[in-house]
């Protein structure tokens, strides 16, 4: 028996080979699927045009609003500061106005809306169209339709776009229609009516401030003329004036009076303030927010306020825009109302603060206001000349100028809330109109064929990894090598034949270059290959090779044939023996008896041509059928010394046993195995229950192989690519035969 040598798995890989992605495999595997790669894309493409053509055009059109202060500040005092935290929070609030039910509603009673024909009854939409085709579509609708004003009001919420450009005082506000008209329509109607809110707020807050001022000014108005009488009538009591005894304890009287008419208004300006504070501290800490305005003064750090206002801004226009997207019962919702309890009970805090700051200020301008009273009293027990009508008639007269000056403060103020009611100016304008939209919004040509090349590129690429996962069997000498470390003698086109001289001809054709390098070369280049590795044993003596297969129908029998055409028609004396045609259909091997034994050489033929000599196994000189039997054992010692190669064409090893029954009085083994059919993992099962069977193969041989596909599994330097680049060509020509057991 020939003893192999060691021949390397693998070669060691090279600095210059170890790469992290192998991009050579990633190119083979994009050539072996290209099909299925293309398929998916032009899949993807189909239903993106198939959707393009469905779907109903839609036409957005946008004005832009501006968020202004200085309009406001032109009809106020012209010192009114805004930071950048108010105007944030200005623009927050009025987005969520442009999405409040409240501006929806005005924009569809303008525009009628609710019984307009193009707004009720759009376009249907892709998935209406699909089923109408299919015939499952619903009824069609009246001509003539009307919807309730909540509606219509929802539908505007749900197709409106609001959003802020950037981070200025623009928000741009749009909308998106079946038909342009309408779309431009009800987005100048939005910005118009936008700005009609504020003017209605702006009348509304003014009218409130000045019927407040209103009646305050009716109240100090009363107050002060019940002073003035009360002057009048204490100096006709009394016949004293207030011109009267110019004298020094006069004057310091005087000046004490003055003092106490300050800390009279000082204590009227705190109690004020600290009764407002209260009452929004009775009111409890859910509306402290609203309040957060009471805060402003020298007691509050501004830094501080602002921050508040802010964090206040921020969550408020947060809930609303998530309790409007999701509905509140949101769980954000809960976390931001949740926030927002917190930020109310701090500010609620600093309001009781700040009320415990105004009580000691109320206290202590009580207590200078009763010391005040106490100097003025003293003064005037020691003023002999001063009596205490005068005293009583100097108390009388203050407070009197207290209340007009503060009577002709809210005067100032109750003139300017009027003059605002009676020219109001929003702080939102319009700055760019929204026009007729010429090109539809959607559905976006570019994007979605875009998307449908990218998703069909996806599904290729995972039905191509699926499909070489699914890969089972060998494709290239490589893969022979490497998982199962055994010679790779060569490849073997598909054949058509139709028996032995069929056999033949392709075999002297492929000799003498008569049918070309379409198939000859690989095919004779491959039987080549298997004799020079036998050539070893054929120079020691006979040498017996049994042709092997895992699985029946591999082609193992048209190999064995052309091995002996092919060393018959170089001068060689070679002995082919059908070892898989023993059996009978019930696949029990027929036994010989002793007295059919005989000369084995009556059974085997020869052919005259050639000089090649076959016999059968079934033959009962032969043995039967039965390759181990002690006749198969005489024809192959006698074989021996009269032939240089005996070649058995042994049964497959998947199904039976009688391959190894006979290898023992072999030299060595073919395995001829089929291009992408011969599952990897049994033959490599097979190998490892038998180390033996694997040491007794000299080589393997892929057969029936397809050439034109067969670079598509080599990597880019694969020889493959290079021997058989030009017989994808030529196979496209002419179509490649099968081969056949």
């Amino acid at each position: 028996m020939l003893e192999k040598t060691g021949y390397p798995e693998v070669m060691a890989p090279q600095p210059s080979d170890l790469k992290t992605i192998d991009l050579d495999q990633v190119f083979a595997l994009v050539r072996r699927q290209a099909l299925v790669l293309g398929l998916c894309l032009a899949v993807g493409v189909t239903l993106a045009v198939v959707y393009l053509s469905l779907a109903p055009r839609s036409y957005l059109s946008a004005a832009q609003l501006l968020i202004d202060k200085n309009l406001e500040q032109l009809t106020a005092d012209g010192n009114a500061q805004s930071s950048a935290t108010d105007l944030e929070a200005q623009v927050l609030n009025q987005i969520e106005v442009l999405r409040s039910s409240r501006v929806a509603k005005t924009v569809a009673e303008a525009e009628g809306l609710t019984k307009d024909q193009d707004f009720l009854n759009p376009p249907p939409s892709f998935s209406q169209r699909v089923k109408s085709l299919v015939g499952l579509g619903p009824a069609p609708q009246a001509d003539q339709l009307e919807a309730s004003l909540d509606q219509v009001v929802g539908m505007l919420r749900a197709n409106v776009q609001v959003e802020r450009m950037g981070r200025s005082s623009i928000i741009r506000v749009g909308y998106e229609a079946a038909e342009p008209e309408l779309a431009q329509r009800i987005a100048s109607a939005y910005a118009t009516a936008l700005v009609q809110d504020q003017l209605n707020a702006e009348l509304e807050a003014t009218s409130a401030a000045a019927d407040w001022l209103q009646q305050r000014l009716a109240e100090i108005g009363e107050s002060q003329r019940q002073a003035s009488l009360a002057i009048e009538q204490y100096r006709q009591e009394s016949g004293l004036s207030v011109g009267q005894d110019q004298t020094l304890s006069t004057q310091r009287i005087q000046s004490l009076s003055n003092q106490l008419a300050e800390a009279q208004a000082e204590t009227a300006r705190v109690r004020t303030l600290s009764e407002q504070l209260q009452s929004v501290i009775d009111a409890g800490a859910a509306s402290a927010s609203n309040s957060l305005s009471m805060l402003g003064g020298a007691e509050t750090d501004p830094v501080q306020m602002a921050t508040l206002r802010n964090q206040v801004a921020t969550l408020t226009s947060r809930m609303a825009e998530i309790e409007a997207s999701y509905g509140p019962d949101h769980p954000q919702l809960l976390t931001l109302k949740a926030e927002k309890t917190a930020l109310d009970n701090r500010i609620y805090a600093l309001l009781q603060n700040l009320n415990e700051q105004y009580r000691s200020q109320l206290a202590l301008a009580q207590q200078q206001e009763a010391a005040l009273r106490t100097n003025i009293d003293a003064e005037g027990q020691s003023a002999g000349a001063v009596s205490q009508e005068q005293v009583r008639l100097n108390e009388l007269q203050q407070r009197s100028d207290a209340l007009r000056a503060l009577y002709n403060s809210y005067l100032t103020s109750y003139e300017e809330a009027v003059q605002r009611q009676s020219f109001p100016i929003p702080s939102v304008r319009v700055v760019t109109e929204a026009l007729l939209p010429e090109d539809p919004s959607s559905p976006r040509t570019m994007v979605i064929l875009a998307a449908a090349i990218i998703a069909g590129g996806f599904m290729g690429i995972v039905l191509g990894v699926l499909n070489e996962l699914r890969e089972r069997g060998f494709r290239t000498g490589a893969q022979i090598r490497q998982q199962l470390g055994l010679r790779f003698l060569g490849y073997v086109p598909r054949l058509q034949v139709e028996g032995p001289r069929s056999i033949r001809g392709l075999v002297h054709g492929a000799l003498t270059s008569r049918i070309g390098r379409r198939w000859g070369a690989p095919f004779m280049e491959t039987l080549k290959s298997t004799r020079l590795v036998m050539q070893p044993m054929a120079d020691r003596g006979t040498a017996v090779i049994g042709v092997l297969s895992v699985l029946p129908d591999e082609g193992k029998t048209t190999f064995a044939i052309s091995l002996a055409e092919m060393l018959t028609a170089i001068g060689s004396r070679v002995l082919l023996i059908d070892g898989d045609a023993g059996q009978s259909q019930t696949g029990i091997p027929t036994r010989i008896m002793p007295s059919q034994q005989g000369d084995w050489r009556k059974a085997a033929v020869a052919d005259h041509d050639t000089g090649m000599v076959t016999l059968s196994a079934a033959a009962p000189e032969a043995g039967g059928g039965d390759l181990s039997s002690l006749a198969m054992q005489r024809v192959l010692a006698e074989a021996r010394g009269q032939f240089d190669y005996v070649i058995i064409d042994l049964p497959p090893l998947g199904p039976v046993i009688d391959a190894l029954s006979v290898l023992p009085y072999t030299d060595a083994s073919v395995l001829v195995a089929e291009w992408g059919r011969t599952p990897r993992r049994l033959l490599r099962n097979m190998l490892e229950r038998e180390p033996e069977l694997a040491d007794h193969i000299i080589g393997v041989v892929l057969n029936k192989v397809d050439l034109g596909a067969l670079p598509r599994f080599t990597d880019v330097g694969g020889l493959e690519r290079f021997a058989y680049r030009g017989e994808q060509q030529r196979i496209a020509r002419h179509p490649e035969p099968n081969a056949a057991e």
